[in-house]
C-alpha cells in the first residue's frame, strides 16, 4: 500500500522476494515510526511484551542489488538494524513492556549470516529484554558446530549454539543491561 516505504530494485521497482512479497526499508525511518506507533497501541492497549518478528533483512535472490538509499552508503545492515532494536527498546521500555526480537539462531556464530541478514546478536542483545534465536536444525549445513547432519542431531545442535549464546553474550559486561536468551 505505500511502495515509499519499500525496498527499491536499483531500476526504482519494489523489491519481491522469492515469494512474490515486498519489504518495508530497514534504513527508511519513517517505517521505524511507523512500527513504533503500532507497538505503543499495543502496548497502551494492554500488551505486555512487544516481539518484533522478522526484524532482519530479506535473504531471496536479488537483494544484492538492492537500493536501499543514500543512508545504506554509511551504514551496515546490521548497524541499521541494531540502531532500529534500540531505537524500539528506548521508545517502548517507558511504557513497562518487555521488548524482544527473534533472530536467526545462525548468526549467534556465523559473521556471514549475521551480514546477510543485519542481526548482529550481541548489539541486539543490549536492547532487548528477550533475544530469541531460532535455532532449527535445518538452517545449519552440515558440520556446523562438529555436527556432521544438524537434522539429524538437533538436541546436539541446539545444545552447542546456546553454548556459543551463552560464550557470545559473555562480551556483554556484568552489570550492563543483556536480554534473557529464550530460544525457539
Amino acid at each position: 500500500k505505500k511502495p515509499e516505504l519499500a525496498i527499491r530494485n536499483q531500476d526504482g521497482t519494489v523489491y519481491k522476494d522469492n515469494n512474490g512479497d515486498s519489504w518495508v526499508n530497514p534504513y527508511n525511518k519513517k517505517v521505524w515510526e511507523y512500527l513504533i506507533e503500532v507497538a505503543k497501541k499495543a502496548a497502551e492497549t494492554g500488551f505486555d511484551e512487544i516481539q518484533f518478528d522478522y526484524i532482519r533483512f530479506s535473504t531471496g535472490a536479488g537483494m544484492e542489488q538492492a537500493d536501499f538509499g543514500e543512508e545504506a552508503k554509511d551504514k551496515t545492515k546490521e548497524e541499521i538494524i541494531t540502531e532500529f532494536t534500540q531505537y524500539a527498546y528506548e521508545n517502548l521500555k517507558p511504557l513497562g513492556v518487555f521488548v524482544s526480537a527473534d533472530v536467526y539462531g545462525t548468526i549467534i556464530n556465523s559473521k556471514i549470516d549475521a551480514a546477510r541478514v543485519g542481526q548482529n546478536y550481541v548489539e541486539m542483545a543490549r536492547y532487548l529484554d528477550y533475544i530469541c534465536p531460532m535455532i532449527y536444525p535445518s538452517h545449519f549445513g552440515e558440520g556446523n558446530y562438529g555436527v556432521k547432519y544438524p537434522d539429524l542431531e538437533p538436541q546436539e545442535i541446539i545444545r552447542k549454539s546456546l553454548t556459543a549464546s551463552k560464550e557470545k553474550l559473555e562480551a556483554i559486561p556484568e552489570g550492563e543491561h543483556k536480554a534473557i536468551v529464550r530460544p525457539w
